[in-house]
């Protein structure tokens, strides 16, 4: 990302969020170094959830983006695979991946913010399956 896009993310961020809610790690490392955000997201329910998305490609890719833990579904199995009622991609780092946009939504005039906010909409999703046992995808059209 380069250094206006930056700054204009950095902003939105500061408008939308508490400044201790967010922050950007690695921004002027070069090469394999990994870029990223963290996210604090506190649920309606009162959980709070680490988001972490890797910025390497963006905005021209969507961000990856983590849990920073691996979450269970309702039965109490890891949500490590890709799969499609539930809206996860294969976990990595043994965190639970959240799928946020597919390749056809995404164009590069998405904010992380609204990034953010979707995965914000994920996690309420994801509480509520654990109350009812139902996918996600009962709640969501695919398309999310």
């Amino acid at each position: 990302m380069d250094k206006d896009r930056y700054q204009a993310e950095l902003s939105l961020l500061s408008r939308k969020l508490p400044s201790n809610a967010f922050r950007f790690f690695n921004m002027e490392a070069t090469g394999d170094v990994e870029q990223y955000l963290r996210i604090g997201a506190r649920t309606n329910g009162g959980n709070v959830y680490t988001l972490h998305m890797v910025l390497n490609g963006f905005p021209y890719s969507q961000p990856k983006v983590f849990v920073t833990r691996m979450l269970k579904d309702a039965k109490g199995n890891d949500m490590n695979s890709a799969s499609a009622s539930m809206h996860t991609l294969t976990a990595e780092r043994g965190w639970t991946r959240i799928c946020h946009y597919g390749c056809a939504s995404w164009t590069p005039a998405v904010s992380l913010y609204k990034v953010y906010v979707k995965c914000r909409l994920w996690l309420e999703i994801y509480e509520a399956h654990l109350r009812t046992g139902k996918p996600l995808e009962y709640y969501l059209n695919h398309q999310f």
